[in-house]
């Protein structure tokens, strides 16, 4: 590839010579573009990653979530978008349906769980949510919030979360985003979204080690963090009493 880069470099330079008036200049011009833009895109094209990003989680996830069993990194490039918006959530290629932020900070998921009136200003009280919330995730490390009128799923990491964790976070960020949208229930409640959450995280963690043993036989590195595209938060939590604290954020 980089030998046809340089034929293409030469080959603008000789044109170069012989080009004089401005419409044979602009059309030299665009042909030699679309050829770089076309040699660039199958570059890209060529290249299989074994780390699982955003757009690479939606795609195995969506599909083996489906019963299409694990795809490999060879086939998910084929399937995967040179350009991407970021955080958009996809269910095996399909239109966005949703979007999800990870490592947000713990502010972040209060503010939904008790919004501000528009009217009156009144905050509503979203305290016992965020209790069930947190003894829903806790053998996680991490906690997981789906707001059905934003449309996103956050993502909260808790302290020495693994790459392993993103993972499995992302999973049920996207697996119950997809069963919310499903079951158009935009106007659902706090308690059923709960309960949709902790029905998910039950389905996936059954057969989590499983799934991750098969996504290391396909060729996925399950180790390499890749879904946070900025540094984000960690969140310290203890449970006493079934009682959320937070400890500390980073």
């Amino acid at each position: 590839m980089k030998l046809a880069y340089t034929y293409l470099m030469q080959a603008g330079s000789v044109v170069v010579t012989y080009v004089s008036s401005p419409m044979a200049t602009w059309t030299c011009l665009i042909m030699l573009l679309s050829i770089h833009l076309a040699t660039n895109h199958a570059a890209v094209r060529a290249i299989s990653m074994q780390s699982l990003n955003r757009q690479r989680a939606n795609i195995v996830l969506s599909n083996f979530f489906d019963g299409k069993g694990i795809l490999t990194p060879e086939v998910v490039s084929i399937q995967e978008r040179i350009f991407e918006w970021d955080g958009v959530l996809r269910w095996r290629g399909s239109a966005p349906f949703a979007k999800a932020r990870i490592g947000v900070p713990l502010q972040d998921i209060l503010n939904l769980l008790a919004p501000t009136h528009h009217v009156t200003g009144a905050i509503r009280d979203g305290k016992s949510v965020l209790k069930t919330l947190i003894r829903l995730h806790k053998d996680e490390d991490f906690l997981v919030w789906y707001d059905g009128l934003q449309q996103t799923a956050c993502i909260i990491l808790k302290e020495g979360a693994s790459p392993r964790a993103h993972l499995k976070a992302w999973a049920l960020g996207l697996c119950a985003a997809h069963r919310f949208e499903n079951e158009a229930a935009t106007s659902a409640t706090a308690d059923k979204v709960l309960q949709l959450i902790e029905s998910t995280l039950q389905d996936i963690s059954n057969q989590w080690d499983d799934y991750l043993e098969q996504m290391t036989d396909a060729g996925w590195d399950v180790d390499m963090a890749n879904l946070e595209t900025v540094s984000g938060t960690r969140v310290g939590l203890r449970t006493e009493s079934m009682q959320g604290t937070v400890k500390k954020e980073a």
